[in-house]
């Protein structure tokens, strides 16, 4: 999500009423390494006495009673063990039970509450259910979720079957207010219509921000140039990454043959580091026209030259590992982990989620932006990962669209004050982070975001077709291209037509 560092540090302050509350409510509980409401309001006085505070912005929406009306959200979660991480827990706390982001949660939904008087809820649907279930109410006309949360790529679909209203639309909700993403509200609108969103309501998109992460004790080893110093200075590029981690690389059990549980690689990818790099150069698989229509604007020489990096990646073994193409043989992301923990990785592509999964790691991590092109590229660009990042929309049979415009925009202005700091403050920045400068990177990471519409809707299936070259060691992308470049065209065509006749 695109927030300024500097609103999000100032929005700190919002800790002190928010968990002074909870402490008095509560009680003081505390625990080990948990993040914890004591933690929170240490951190949170901190903050108060040393930033000066943002004046807070709320909607200018006076309070409603609805009737203990019952505010329904539908997320889907995954059934498998992989996923594990990518779950809602922004929507709905059942109590306090000392824990940041559930603390935070409860204390925003019971101030929306009291507001409007209604109950909110969560209805958490399987992934392979979601899709069907929230379609087969709209046919029905029965409106049991007020609002649904699902992957990007899901949402994408749902819309052009229309399953979604265009939140443009929707009475009281602005859209131009900062508790809103303007990334997506940029990348992701279609003739004008936007059909999913992302915003301060919600944490899961934030999971899904990609970034890299270096092994501290790795560059000391090696005398490398500080990775911290490289992004400051621009000079973190595809390029250096490639030289050191080439120079990092190397068989520890002298069998003369790299393996993932054995030896030390320079980089550790996925799949998704693919699309993850196009965006990271400053190019996109599709942009929009003056017109906000979708447009093909891969193939060109920027584009090959990105293509020229992943094609390094794929068939370099002994430099750079794909997590993907160990899948069903061992837990591949707990082996991401080890890596690091056993310095056997000096660098790994990730979405912002693993950083809590290296919590209790011993071997010291920085956190940095994904490299750009070249130094002449003017920022380091950010990644929102579409098949965990999720987005939120409005049920086309949504029966009282001003008293859930009302809800949400109230819902993601307090989230503002409340999930978004306890979010980075305590999570990322004060706990995770291992650093000053890691804190100072992740607000590089932030200031930069963007959605790449040509894979949100993988138009021509190429997006889903190149995601996995990395793991089939297949470097024919612009072969790939200009065989489906007419399926894509057609599928921009069919996705136009289709929000046409929504209409």
């Amino acid at each position: 999500m695109d927030k300024s560092a500097k609103k999000i540090l100032a929005a700190i302050l919002a800790l002190s009423f928010a968990f002074a509350m909870l402490a008095s409510c509560g009680g003081e509980k505390t625990g080990e390494n948990d993040g914890t409401t004591k933690e929170a309001d240490n951190l949170a006085g901190t903050e108060a006495e040393n930033e000066t505070a943002e004046e807070r912005i709320y909607p200018d929406l006076e309070a409603r009673d609805f009737g203990g009306h019952d505010f329904t959200f539908a997320s889907r979660f995954v059934d498998n063990q992989d996923w594990t991480e990518w779950k809602e827990r922004d929507l709905f706390a059942e109590e306090q039970n000392g824990i940041v982001i559930n603390d935070a949660v409860f204390v925003r939904n019971r101030k929306i509450e009291d507001k409007y008087n209604v109950a909110i809820k969560e209805i958490s649907l399987l992934s392979t259910e979601f899709s069907s279930k929230v379609n087969q109410a709209n046919k029905a006309g029965d409106d049991i979720y007020d609002a649904v949360i699902t992957g990007l790529i899901e949402s994408a679909s749902m819309a052009q079957s229309g399953s979604f209203l265009d939140l443009f639309g929707i009475p009281n909700l602005d859209l131009s207010k900062p508790w809103w993403s303007q990334g997506t509200v940029r990348d992701l609108s279609i003739m004008h219509k936007l059909f999913f969103i992302q915003g301060d309501l919600l944490i899961l998109d934030n999971d899904a921000m990609e970034a890299m992460i270096f092994n501290k004790t790795l560059v000391k080893e090696y005398e490398f140039e500080n990775p911290y110093e490289l992004v400051k200075n621009g000079d973190w590029t595809f390029e250096k990454l490639i030289e050191m981690s080439k120079s990092a690389s190397k068989d520890l059990n002298g069998d003369g043959k790299m393996y993932i549980q054995d030896d030390l690689f320079g980089c550790i990818a996925q799949a998704d580091t693919n699309c993850s790099f196009i965006v990271a150069g400053g190019d996109k698989i599709c942009g929009k026209d003056a017109n906000d229509y979708p447009i093909i604007t891969f193939g060109s020489d920027k584009s090959y030259r990105i293509i020229d990096v992943l094609n390094e990646f794929a068939l370099d073994e002994d430099n750079f590992i794909n997590l993907h193409r160990f899948v069903g043989k061992f837990p591949v992301y707990d082996e991401q982990v080890i890596m690091m923990e056993e310095n056997r990785a000096l660098f790994s592509w990730i979405r912002m989620v693993i950083v809590e999964r290296l919590r209790g790691m011993e071997t010291d991590f920085g956190i940095i932006p994904l490299p750009k092109l070249d130094k002449a590229q003017e920022n380091y660009m950010t990644n929102n990962n579409p098949h965990t990042g999720s987005g939120l929309s409005i049920p086309v049979v949504a029966s009282d669209v001003e008293r859930t415009g009302m809800i949400l925009e109230d819902l993601c202005a307090e989230s503002r004050y409340t999930l978004q700091p306890a979010y980075y403050e305590i999570n990322l920045r004060g706990k995770y982070a291992r650093d000053d400068e890691s804190q100072e990177m992740l607000d590089i990471i932030l200031s930069n975001v963007a959605h790449d519409i040509g894979v949100v809707y993988n138009f021509g299936n190429f997006a889903g077709t190149i995601l996995w070259y990395g793991q089939d060691k297949k470097t024919t992308y612009a072969s790939t291209f200009e065989k489906m470049q007419s399926a894509m065209e057609k599928a921009i065509e069919k996705t136009i037509d289709a929000y046409e006749k929504l209409d």
